[in-house]
């Protein structure tokens, strides 16, 4: 009769194992798709950023013209003009900071990452960058998206 036993508790032992198994293949499904729907929510409020910051900056054509003006020739603002440019031009930058973080933290797939990394690097090589890495207000941006900018700015300047 114990060997009896011995084999029935064998087998719960041996099935217990199974469902253990099992159990955990279901949470990494589980863990995999809310993880692709984090990634969907966090693109669409990228997506929903990008067209709200578009919308500001062309609320008037002052701005329009400052922030151009700004991202390509700073020096070439007044100085009112300047940091009104400054200013639109670090909400942009926030921005742009914010998908560099969202890629670092493996919060944007990398087909996301892509497509927005054009728009990072060609904000931080402007003139209008420049102009920020120049000045004290640098301190308000990460540290690793501030030495991303510097190291690209110093290898596309390598390049010409």
């Amino acid at each position: 009769m114990k060997e009896i036993l011995e084999e029935y508790a064998l087998i719960a032992e041996i099935i217990s194992a199974i469902a253990v198994v099992i159990s955990l293949v279901f949470v990494g499904l589980q863990i995999k798709a809310n993880t692709k729907a984090t990634q969907a929510s966090t693109f669409h409020e990228i997506a929903a950023l990008d067209i709200n910051i578009l919308l500001s900056l062309g609320a008037t054509q002052e701005s329009s013209r400052i922030i151009s003006t700004f991202r390509e020739n700073p020096d070439a603002l007044s100085e009112d003009e300047h940091n009104h440019g400054f200013h639109l031009f670090a909400a942009e930058i926030r921005h742009v900071e914010n998908l560099f973080l969202q890629n670092e933290n493996k919060m944007l797939s990398k087909k996301n990452w892509e497509s927005r990394k054009s728009l990072v690097n060609g904000m931080i090589l402007s003139p209008g960058f420049g102009a920020l890495l120049k000045s004290p207000n640098k301190q308000f941006f990460d540290g690793a998206f501030i030495e991303y900018g510097e190291n690209l700015r110093k290898r596309f300047e390598k390049k010409e």
